[in-house]
Order: structure tokens, then sequence, then C-alpha cells
């Protein structure tokens, strides 16, 4: 409080003298910097926490004191709003919306002193409210209020500089005709632009006139939000001339939203993903990356965990695009560049750049370091193909017959270790494969070498004995040269046995040693669920009848061309050798990886073996149904073989019911979509999707308070709209739908803050009959009614 002429302590204060120190709540505190930085705010006061301390006591005389200081500052042509702005309003994780007392169109000092003291009174209403008790961590409520002149709009409304519901880098903007309050207290449906890298991706039918005023409210929001900090919500409005800002908040709740991405991840594991598979090749291959990070950021990448990196829905793989995310912010780049990644498209020109900031100097000595060591990387490649080739040879001819349980457990942590050198080797020899045949094409785009009509491919000795192809094509030849009745012989070979008159033909020669060097590939190369080539012989033997010839290489125009640029430019040369040779380590290092990879098939089975005829699984492939640690402890009688068998089998069935799912790309949240193949889809109805997540659950219409009893834990609300007094049903419903709403209404902002999905602006809902199924998505906007059997 600031001392008057009289010696009194202030109560009120204008919003442009607001200091760190002046005790306003946060609410007073974000219009402040508003005006400080120059935007438009209606002219406003605020009255300090002092004033509400004084009346909690009891002492009714601070509205006298009030009603006095008040006559400095308000005229009484004007009509002006009284808004709370409490210690515990607007903070990052809840905005507490509806929660106190708000009077709008006041005129004249007593009426405003009235209308303050309403706002005082809410607070003790408001304490008894669970949404309270339940976010406000036993901490007292202070309450500022804000008297702000009146703006007379032709249209109002919100701007979320960022989609409070994905988290995602478009602009969200909501408005309605007059004053902006409808979109929170009333059962109003706003019209709706959304704005992404330069584009609209989504427009409010039949309001072309208003898209220059929502471009500069895009404009301006964008702005404040590079001042502020931090994604916001703020509330504004129009009255013809110009636009002035009511209200501004960091988004509340965006930072538990996850973002998830098959994009990448399904090149490297596709379709279903067994249980011990995930379970090894997560840790091996997540860790290789976490040491590349490690390289180019130091201990800043310390703080990444392996286990959230990848994530599973339905079995399949996704990426943690967030934990990516966090490392471009450490190095410098723009966030919402990991969208490009996730696979997310937008036509706009605005496309955020994978550019360097002062971030990235930072760690640029480092980086660089790191990258040299790389560009200096072949001796390592090599090194790793002598050596890991021998360790994997070895590994290969372990008799498996004559190991026990604990002898193959070393086995299979020891090629773990190995394969994690593997996967790292995998990882950078395909980097630097990128980098010098980026390099390569960029340079030679320059001299109009068509890159598309040459074949840039190394063709050496090595990389022909380690491709199957080129001895597929060979044995092709000594198959069509069989006789036929030899011909059926091989075709119904059916196991690893070769009959004797085929194995003595140059055609049997061929084939097993086709086998023995190239038996143990499969069709993933990164599942050692798959059986093996060895295991499955008609599939080598249909590759063997379809394969051709191998074409001899034809020389082009372009070809000459790009022999003559080479022989005359020595820098040219330099990265033309390198992109052959990197790009024939990736095809090595690929190889070796592959086959020491492929152990683990061979191990585990027998470890499979080992536990079948212990009576510990029913069948050899139930191993596959296990997490590599529940395997331990089956071994090790800390997991009971019943136990482990009503997993296996309840993970079979699970993977055999979301065989034919077809998920999204991209998965807003952490939650899975709702698996509908099993139900009957009765009607599907469309919304705006507000508060993210899935919940399939019976449905319960709520048309107003007599009502309220009908909701039980677990049940969808259905409702026409919602205001402050509905909050309590949001405790017990899993998924709120409604007819009516946006992004700011009330009942989105709780549901987002009691993190359950919500689908607004669903015509028709509360004419679904109570106890119907619903399943809601909050990510897409849509709600499912599901039929129930006769």
């Amino acid at each position: 409080m600031r001392d008057n002429k009289a010696g009194m302590k202030n109560f009120i204060i204008d919003l442009t003298q607001i200091r760190k120190t002046v005790k306003v709540g946060n609410k007073a505190r974000n219009l402040s910097f508003l005006a400080k930085n120059g935007y438009q705010v209606p002219t406003t006061i605020v009255c300090m926490f002092d004033a509400f301390s004084i009346y909690q006591e009891g002492d009714k005389s601070v509205l006298k004191r009030l009603a006095g200081e008040l006559n400095d500052y308000i005229e009484r042509d004007k009509k002006y709003s009284v808004r709370s702005s409490a210690s515990i309003e607007d903070s990052t994780s809840y905005s507490f919306a509806g929660q106190f007392f708000t009077q709008l169109n006041v005129s004249g000092v007593k009426d405003i002193v009235d209308a303050i003291e309403g706002v005082w009174k809410s607070v003790e209403s408001a304490n008894k409210l669970d949404y309270i008790k339940n976010v406000r961590n036993s901490q007292s409520i202070k309450m500022g209020v804000i008297i702000q002149e009146m703006v007379d709009p032709e249209y109002s409304g919100v701007v979320f500089t960022k989609n409070p519901l994905t988290g995602l880098d478009e602009v969200v903007v909501e408005s309605v005709d007059g004053l902006g309050d409808a979109l929170v207290q009333e059962g109003v449906t706003p019209d709706r632009w959304v704005y992404k890298w330069g584009d609209w991706i989504e427009k409010a039918q039949e309001r072309d006139e208003r898209d220059s005023v929502i471009l500069e409210v895009i404009k301006e929001a964008k702005q404040l939000e590079n001042l502020y900090g931090s994604p916001l919500d703020l509330e504004w409005c129009y009255d013809g001339k110009r636009i002035s800002w009511l209200q501004l908040r960091a988004i509340t709740a965006l930072d538990s939203t996850m973002l998830f991405s098959n994009k990448i991840s399904r090149e490297f594991l596709p379709g279903l993903i067994k249980p011990l598979v995930w379970s090894v090749n997560i840790p091996m291959i997540n860790s290789s990356w976490k040491d590349l990070f490690k390289e180019a950021i130091g201990s800043a990448a310390d703080s990444i965990d392996i286990h959230k990196l990848s994530k599973q829905f339905y079995y399949r793989a996704y990426f943690n695009m967030g934990i990516i995310g966090d490392i471009f912010e450490i190095l410098g780049m723009p966030r919402e560049a990991l969208e490009i990644l996730a696979g997310i498209e937008s036509p706009g020109q605005d496309r955020p750049m994978f550019r360097p900031s002062s971030k990235t100097f930072v760690h640029m000595p480092r980086m660089i370091l790191a990258a040299l060591r790389k560009l200096m990387f072949s001796k390592t490649i090599e090194k790793f193909l002598l050596d890991y080739g021998e360790h994997y040879n070895l590994i290969n001819s372990v008799e498996l017959n004559s190991l026990n349980f604990q002898e193959t457990i070393n086995y299979i942590d020891e090629l773990f270790r190995l394969n994690k050198y593997g996967s790292y080797m995998v990882i950078v020899s395909q980097l630097l494969n990128n980098l010098y045949n980026m390099l390569l094409k960029q340079i030679l785009s320059r001299s109009n070498i068509n890159t598309e009509d040459l074949n840039l491919s190394p063709r050496t000795k090595r990389l022909r004995v380690s491709n199957p192809r080129h001895m597929l094509s060979q044995i092709r030849e000594s198959y069509i040269a069989l006789p036929d009745n030899m011909k059926k012989t091989i075709d119904a070979i059916d196991n690893e046995h070769v009959p004797s008159d085929v194995k003595s033909s140059e055609f049997g020669q061929l084939y097993i040693q086709f086998m023995e060097r190239f038996g143990h590939l499969s069709d993933s190369g990164n599942d050692f669920s798959h059986p093996s080539w060895r295991e499955t012989p008609s599939v080598v033997i249909s590759l063997i009848k379809r394969q051709q010839s191998e074409d001899s290489e034809r020389t082009s125009d372009d070809t000459q061309k790009l022999m003559r640029l080479l022989d005359e430019k020595g820098f040219y040369k330099t990265i033309y050798e390198r992109a052959m040779r990197y790009q024939e380590y990736r095809e090595l290092v690929n190889s070796i990886y592959t086959f020491g990879y492929s152990q683990f098939r061979r191990f585990f089975l027998h470890l499979a073996d080992l536990l079948q005829s212990a009576g510990l699984i029913e069948e050899r492939d139930d191993i596959f149904y296990l997490k590599y640690s529940e395997v331990r402890l089956l071994i090790e009688s800390e997991l009971h073989q019943d136990e482990a068998k009503t997993r296996i089998t309840q993970r079979k069935l699970e993977m055999e019911e979301c065989r034919e799912l077809v998920l999204p790309e991209i998965i807003f949240g952490d939650a899975p979509p709702i698996n509908l193949l099993q139900q009957k889809i009765g009607m599907e109805m469309t919304g705006v999707g507000t508060s993210g997540g899935h919940f399939t659950g019976p449905a319960k219409v709520v048309r107003g308070v007599g009502d309220f009893g009908k909701i039980k834990e677990g049940d969808v609300l259905v409702i026409p709209y919602s205001d402050v007094s509905w909050t309590p049903l949001f405790s017990l419903a899993n998924a709120v739908v409604s007819e009516s709403g946006g992004l700011l209404s009330h009942c989105s902002i709780v549901a987002r803050e009691y993190k359950i999905p919500a689908v607004v602006s669903v015509g028709g809902a509360t004419q679904i009959e109570d106890g119907t199924m619903l399943a809601v998505d909050g990510n897409n906007g849509i709600v499912i009614v599901l039929q129930t059997e006769n």
C-alpha cells in the first residue's frame, strides 16, 4: 500500500504503477504487463490485497475508504467491469475459471464498491468448493479486484498462441458478437479460426470480413508470446476501430501435453511388436541415441529417460516427440520444428526452420568436436567390422544344447552389450551416409548434373559378398538349369534338411552356402520374433525363383560428365569418394549388426525350449509374449508359472484383437485411442475437441441442477452448457460432451484441468438417452454412439 497525503494507506493503484512489490494478483499483474509494453488496454485500476485483508478481519470501514479513493478515478458517465485478481488465479497450472464473482456494466462509485465487496464475499463461498480445495494446496486466498472501463465491442474473443488441447504450434481464435463473457458463462458456440505457419487451416464460415482483424489479433498475440516468454491465452475485443486487450494468462495445463508420432518409428519397428522384442530393442537402441546426444550436448542429455523416448500403443511403436522437442530447445532450435519431424504438414510459408540460435553456440564447441571425430570415423567403422564380425561369429558357433538357464542368460546379456554398440554404429553410419550424399547431390546439382539418372552406388567386392541379391542371382541360374523332377523336390523343401540328391548338385552347394551366409535374415531385421530364412526355406526358394538377373551398369551422358568433373575438381572428388565410402559402410555395418541381432532369436528360443521342458510355458513361441525381465523372474521362481501363462494368454488375445486396428500417425497424450474394432458402431457425432484424451462409458444427460444426482464416477457427462455451479460434477465424470461452447467455455477449461476428455459444439447431444455407451475422443472432437447387444 502507498501513503496518501493524509498519511493513510491507499488501496487503489493505477495499472501502469504496479511494480513487483505491489500485491495485486496474477490477473492484474498480467494486465499491467500488457499496458507497460504499449498494447491497448482499457483504462484500469486495481484494488490491492491489503483492502481485502482488512475486510476479512471484520473492519468494514475499508469500504468507505475505498469509496473515497474511487471518487478520484471513476467517471460518472462510464461503465466498468469488476473482476477478481486472486493470489491463486491464472497460474500456469490452474485458471480457477468462473470461481469468483464478476460484475459487468457497473456505474457509479457506490455500485462499484458493492461489486468489490461481492468479489470479496465470493472467496468465502469458493473456499467450500472441492475444486478449490483440490488445487490450492492449503494456501489462503488473497484477493485483489480489477476495475476496468467497459468497451462497447462489435465482437470479442479469445486467442491461444498455442493449441491448448494438443500443444501444437498453431494459433486458435474464437469469437462471439458483443461481449466476450458469453464464451465462458453462456451456452454459446463461437466462431473459430485456426492459423498455422502463415496459412489458415480452419476459418469461420461467412465471416470473411473479419479476417483482417483476426490476423491483427494473431500478429499482436504472437508478439506478446515472445515478450512474455510463454504460450498465452488472451482475451480481446474490437470496437470497430481498434483491438483492446482485456486479459492475459499463460496457457493452463499445457505442460502435460504429449505428442507421439510413428512416422520414424514405423520404419524401424513396423507392425505389432511383441513384449520380449520391445523390452530388448527399446533400452538397447534408445541408449545409443542417448549416447549420441551426450556427445553433442554433454551433461544436458543426462536427464533423458531412455524408457520414455518410445511408447507402445496397441503394441505399435511411437516416438515421444516431446523429448525430441526438449533436445531441440537445449540446442537452441525451435521446438515447433519437431512437428515437421513428426509428420505434421501445413501449406503455410512460415514453417519453423532448423536455424541455430545463441543457445546453439553454447554447445557449438562440443558439437564441432563431436562432428570432427565423426568425420574421421572410418577407422572406427573398420575396427567395428573386423572385431564385431569375429565376436558375432564366435557366439554363432556356440552349441546351444549344452547351455543351461544361466549360461544362456549370460550369452543374451553379452549380446545386449554388443548390439547396443552395434546399434550406435548403425545410427552413426546412417547419419554420415546421409550427410555426404546430401553434400554430393548439392554440388552436382550446381554443375547441372541430374543425380536422379545416376547410379550413385558403390560396387565393391565387400558389398557383393554381404548382399544376398548377388548370390540369389547365381543360384537362380543353377536352378533354371535343373531338370523338372529336381525342381519339384526343391520346391517341397520345408525345413533345414536338404535332400541328398539336391545337396550334391551345383544348386545344392550354392543353396547351402547361401543359407550359411544369409540364413539368419528374416522379413524384419529389427524383430527377432520373426522366423529366419533358415527356418522358412520356402521363402528362400520363392526368392530364388523370382530373382532377376543383375543388370550391367549403363553409362549415361551425366555419368560421363560426372567423371570429367571429378578429374577436374579435387574437392568434388573427395566428397564423391566419401559419399561412396559411407554408402558402403552403411550397408556393411547394417549387415554385421543384423547378423549379431539375429543371435537373440537363437538364444531366446533355446531359453524357450528350457522353459517348455520345465513346464513353465506351454509353447516355444510363448517366450515372445513375456518381457525380458519377466523371463528372468520366471527362471528365478519370482514369477509364478500360472501368472506367466495368464500374461501370455492375455497378450496374445490383445494382439489378435488389435491386429487390424488402424492407428493415426500422430497421437496426443499418453492415453491410447479407443479400440472400436470389437464394437458395434451406431451414430458418429462431431464437434470441437477442447480437452484431450479418450474414454468409453455410459452417458448421463444433465440439463440443470435437478439432474446433478444422476452422475456417478465413471460416467460421461452430457450437457447443454455449463457454468461455475456445475464444477463439482467434473470430479465424478470421466468425459464431457456439450452441445455448445468453445475452448474458453467453462466446461472446457475445467475438463483440461481435471485432465478428462471434452468435446463441445456437439449438436443434439442432450437427446442421447441415459446409459447409452459413448466413445469420446477429445483429441479429434468425435463422439461415437455404441450399439449394445439386444
